[in-house]
């Protein structure tokens, strides 16, 4: 056999499970849903209302034959974080969506943009982490009998063989499609030119293009595995075929809205194109292409959103965006057994916060190691005392609820402990008690050295911090961020948690220092 050859075959031994925290929203944000009407038909806008979750579902569609439900961009968000309220998104809630139509008696395909992760190599959580989110995410879109995937550069971004062999352990959904990218021969069978997804006795034809771009970002020595071809010239035949085949011709693009727009322009047998997004979240009705034949959309990112689209007997179509809340969608049970049991018990068994991959603080100074608030307490009372009244002192608590255990999971973790990341820092409950909770030295770097000679300006330079220096240098945004904090404002959170001048430092004990242990190895590897 040729290398070529050889690499995906040693990998298929790899068995990734498991996901992702699905997106997290701003409740203030208007997304009632709205309708467009084919050309056929006069555009209309649905009025803004709150549906009840017992409300039917489309209940304006007058007898529809078919559905098809677009999904994309997860970007590694499986479920909301669950750090604040009003957040939405999640593959619980959308396999509840699912559930409810076709309960309503109403065929509804699915198919998926692709992008269930985003950058890996720079996710919180890390590459191991994010490894398994990706397979907890197909194991969903499985479940949920997903019948198209789009490849994407970003799912690549794991290890262009690493992917494909995941690819490989699919079982017959959903389908990998990619209309401009020709695989070698050991994965000729993962990845398909199109495909034909059912919703009833509709045929929908479904294929998609990768941009070279795109691809050409993606920094893997095995990219001689696919060749990426002229999306144009490739897309044009399969959309002759699709035409013979299928009622529906649906484009999922892998690229910038310019080359959908391109597309769309060239191809006008396309009635449904979909485009990556820019935002998390979409406009809630289609861009109207080539006279009003093909309809543009966006899903958004974060898996906050789904597009549905319905198909009528006199061919007419109409489209609405469906916003994941918790008012009208549960967490359905066998994604939260995904979620909650099987992901977490992959994290645990693979020691992704135990194992993570740690570095030095270049803030703090040379050789410091963190320490723990108790610590900081003897020199610090006052100081400490207003710390254990703020819901920093309570981090780690809200990580450890029953039924929602998030001890080993390291996108949780990493705001909800003390030093993660880092050497010295947060390692488990057992090995680093003392840095449970979001700690002093998550702002001022390790105070090992400071501890140990207070006086020593070059100690205390290095761990002093104004509020203009916080916020220039984002130390708050790091976790309070659009997703997890949607209402945060530095000026307001900042003012909760200021402590400047509380302490009297007129005692000569707390400048004799205090002599720490020495240190002990943490990394169970």
């Amino acid at each position: 056999m040729r290398r070529s050859q050889l690499r995906p075959i040693v990998v298929l031994s790899l068995a990734w499970i498991l996901v992702l925290p699905a997106g997290c929203g701003n409740p203030s944000q208007n997304s009632s849903p709205k309708m467009i009407e084919s050309p056929k038909g006069p555009v209309t806008t649905a009025p803004a209302v709150s549906v009840p979750s017992a409300s039917k579902l489309f209940a304006d569609w007058k007898d529809p034959i078919g559905a098809l439900l677009i999904s994309g961009q997860q970007n590694n968000y499986l479920e909301p974080c669950g750090c604040t309220q009003g957040q939405f998104g999640g593959i619980g809630r959308r396999f509840d969506l699912i559930r409810k139509t076709e309960a309503q008696g109403l065929p509804i395909a699915k198919i998926d943009l692709g992008s269930l992760i985003k950058n890996p190599a720079a996710a919180r959580g890390g590459m191991e982490d994010s490894k398994l989110r990706f397979g907890i995410a197909l194991k969903a879109l499985e479940s949920m009998k997903y019948d198209a995937l789009a490849l994407s550069a970003d799912d690549l971004r794991l290890g262009v063989v690493e992917t494909l062999s995941v690819y490989l352990n699919l079982k017959d959904r959903p389908r990998v499609v990619a209309g401009n990218v020709a695989p070698n021969e050991a994965f000729a069978a993962v990845i398909h030119s199109s495909v034909i997804a059912q919703a009833g006795d509709l045929a929908i034809g479904v294929t998609s293009v990768l941009a070279p771009e795109a691809y050409a970002e993606v920094l893997d020595a095995d990219k001689d595995l696919l060749t990426v071809k002229s999306p144009l010239e490739s897309v044009r035949p399969i959309l002759a075929e699709l035409e013979k085949t299928s009622k529906i011709q649906v484009l999922l693009v892998q690229g910038p809205e310019a080359l959908a727009r391109e597309l769309a322009a060239a191809l006008p047998g396309f009635d449904i194109v979909v485009s990556t997004s820019q935002v998390d979240d979409p406009e809630d009705k289609p861009t109207l292409l080539n006279d009003g034949k093909t309809r543009l959309i966006h899903v958004g990112m974060k898996g906050k959103y789904v597009g549905v689209f319905g198909f009528f007997g006199d061919d007419s179509i109409r489209y609405q965006r469906v916003r994941l809340d918790e008012i009208r969608y549960k967490n359905a049970e066998p994604m939260r057994k995904l979620i909650e049991e099987e992901l977490q018990a992959q994290f645990r068994m693979r020691g992704i916060v135990e194992d993570f991959p740690r570095r030095g603080n270049s803030e703090g100074a040379p050789g410091a190691r963190y320490v723990g608030a108790e610590t900081c307490k003897e020199c610090h009372p006052a100081t400490y005392a207003k710390w254990t009244n703020t819901g920093h002192s309570h981090a780690y608590e809200s990580i450890t609820k029953p039924g929602r255990d998030r001890r080993f999971d390291a996108e949780c973790v990493t705001c909800h402990t003390t030093g993660f990341t880092y050497t010295s820092g947060w390692v488990s409950a057992e090995a680093t008690p003392y840095l449970k909770g979001n700690q002093c030295e998550n702002c001022h770097g390790p105070a090992s050295k400071h501890v140990e000679a207070p006086d020593d300006k070059s100690f205390r330079e290095r761990m002093h911090r104004t509020a203009e220096l916080a916020d220039k240098q984002g130390l708050c945004i790091r976790c309070h961020d659009g997703d997890n904090s949607p209402k945060f404002d530095f000026a307001t959170y900042y003012g909760k948690i200021a402590h400047k001048g509380m302490d009297d430092y007129r005692d000569p004990k707390v400048h004799k220092g205090i002599v720490l242990p020495p240190p002990v190895a943490t990394q169970s590897k």
